[in-house]
């Protein structure tokens, strides 16, 4: 019931969202853009079959690619959701503030039709850089990283969430940490869910391509000022002198190494205000609670357990079991928290739960009423809330009867003739199944049919003479050209984040198939070792990581067109068989 609570208040946004019916919506993944840039519209049916799709009029923008249908499928708290999505690359002609028209599509017999959307064309820096100095220059203006806090004041325990985020007018090839930040003061956790989607942003003249790239929530243990240190990172880039020019399938990119870091941050933690009521005991932020006793009627000389579980979004290490009012009826004999756990992330925050239990013993008999309560600090009002049960728990107390229950013992004489028995039957008595022959025969059975087939099994492995790790690594390049083949279908439909997974898995897989190395433990960073270890040589296993890279950097570094697809497909089905003839 306590979880149902939790889900109805913190996820009813999301619940709701999540059962409604058709909908119709467009998109664009900027709202400014400069001259000669471009940006993607976006129109996304849900939860319907959609035909007659008729697009707006683009007529202040040139489309570059487009229409570019996919298909995606959802699922939530049991309820999936299917969408299917019209996507253009459009470029603006001229400077302006320019509304793009309803596009319409029939479903479930009527016509249905997006808002329009509007998007700004602002007037782009003029960069005269001529000479590869001052492009490298240039370059190292338009990438860098920045530390996003969601405040910089806060109370101790109140959840701050820390974006680390990407900025880049370049093509980004990939970028590793150099020197993690680190979070004196605070307690941290890494936010796993958020969205990884890029969003274009037009800084000072220049359009960049901008990504979350990790998210932190901090809690805050003390008060003052708390600093975080940077996090540098290395990005590398296509040099500028080769992006102009067309890479051939075997080419190797150049690359062009930048170090760049965020600046320090510092947080003003702030103590809480006087005035907390007696319920309160160190929760800040966002809380439900719930309260239940495990019995309705008991007597004087019983105990029964009282839980109260409190979810929300603050630091629930530092919150203690409220005290309970119960006037001089009862004695509270014991409190311990009995469940502590981060529940779930929701809109990209920690949702957490904590369950007290209180052993609480009646001084009286009667009938009575409890309502306990739980304060928190709350971020919103900025005011201290006392939450109640919506109504009170009643108890009934019954007079409980203190006196011990005894067992009255006779005593048996020693050396008494046992009764004679006054009749007899001539009938043999019933005899147990359990123990005969039959017993263990029919017992042992499945277990000599499982052991022949077991055998049987084995012996046909032996004559075949087949030994299953030898027959993955053999079987290795044909599966990893299957997986291929599955990406050439989804370059095919432009689903260009499908098509970019199923390469990284091929390449991935066809490695830890060869090595008997569980997929799980590959990664981009293992993988020269691994196929060093192969035997394979230097230009190939460049060529594997550049895959790899790619395709991991693919949306992010603007490879979400045709060409760059069929150029990455190519690529790693030339470098899968070259490694594939080598190393046999």
């Amino acid at each position: 019931m306590s979880r149902l609570l939790f889900i109805i208040i913190f996820l009813f946004p999301i619940l709701v969202s999540a059962q409604k019916g058709v909908t119709f919506i467009a998109e664009a993944d900027a709202r400014q853009v400069i001259v000669g840039g471009y940006f993607e519209m976006s129109f996304t049916l849900a939860n319907a079959q959609g035909s007659n799709f008729v697009p707006p009029a683009f007529k202040d923008f040139k489309v570059l690619s487009g229409p570019s249908q996919s298909i995606s499928t959802s699922s939530f708290n049991g309820k999936w959701t299917k969408t299917i999505s019209y996507s253009y690359n459009l470029q603006p002609k001229r400077i302006g503030k320019f509304t793009i028209g309803s596009a319409t599509i029939a479903a479930n017999g009527k016509k249905m039709t997006t808002k329009p959307v509007t998007v700004e064309v602002v007037q782009g820096k003029n960069n005269t850089a001529k000479t590869q100095q001052e492009l490298e220059a240039q370059i190292e203006d338009q990438v860098y990283i920045k530390t996003i806090p969601s405040t910089i004041d806060a109370y101790v325990g109140q959840q701050i969430v820390l974006d680390y985020k990407i900025y880049t007018s370049q093509q980004v090839e990939n970028y590793k940490p150099l020197e993690e930040s680190t979070y004196p003061g605070f307690f941290a956790e890494e936010l796993s869910s958020y969205s990884e989607s890029v969003v274009k942003e037009v800084i000072d003249g220049v359009q960049f391509s901008t990504k979350v790239i990790n998210k932190m929530a901090l809690f805050p243990q003390q008060a003052g000022i708390l600093n975080i240190e940077p996090l540098r990172m290395r990005v590398s880039i296509v040099s500028p002198n080769q992006s102009q020019r067309r890479r051939s399938v075997f080419s190797y990119p150049n690359l062009m190494h930048l170090d760049v870091g965020t600046e320090p941050l510092s947080i003003n933690v702030k103590s809480l205000p006087p005035g907390a009521p007696a319920s309160f005991s160190g929760a800040v932020g966002s809380y439900v609670m719930q309260a239940r006793i495990n019995s309705r009627q008991i007597n004087t000389n019983d105990a029964f357990s009282l839980q109260l579980t409190v979810q929300g979004d603050g630091d629930l290490k530092q919150v203690q079991a409220p005290d309970l009012v119960l006037g001089d009826s009862f004695e509270i004999f014991d409190t311990k928290v009995v469940r502590e756990n981060a529940l779930v992330e929701s809109q990209g925050r920690f949702i957490g739960e904590k369950v007290f239990d209180y052993l609480i013993t009646p001084k009286h008999k009667g009938l009575f009423k409890i309502q306990p309560q739980f304060s928190y600090f709350s971020m919103d009002s900025l005011r201290y809330i006392t939450l109640t049960t919506r109504a009170p728990l009643a108890l009934s107390v019954l007079q409980g009867d203190n006196s011990k229950a005894s067992i009255e013992k006779t005593a048996v004489p020693k050396n008494t003739l046992k009764g004679i028995k006054t009749s007899t039957s001539w009938e043999q008595p019933a005899r147990s199944f359990f123990g005969t022959s039959l017993f263990w025969i029919l017992l042992g059975l499945p277990v000599l049919v499982l052991g022949g087939v077991f055998l049987f099994k084995q012996r046909q492995i032996k004559l075949s003479n087949i030994d299953p790790q030898a027959r993955k690594q053999q079987l290795a390049n044909k599966v990893a050209l299957k997986r291929l083949e599955t990406a050439k279908t989804l370059l095919t439909e432009n689903k260009s984040r499908a098509f970019y997974d199923e390469i990284s898995r091929a390449m991935l897989g066809y490695v830890s198939d060869k090595l008997n190395i569980p997929f799980s433990k590959m990664s981009k960073n293992n993988v020269k070792e691994k196929l060093e270890s192969l035997k394979v040589s230097e230009t190939p296993i460049q060529k594997f990581i550049h895959i790899i890279n790619t395709s991991e950097m693919a949306l992010f570094a603007g490879k979400d067109n045709s060409s760059s697809m069929q150029e990455v497909y190519q690529e790693a089905l030339d470098v899968v068989s070259g490694v594939e003839a080598e190393i046999s």
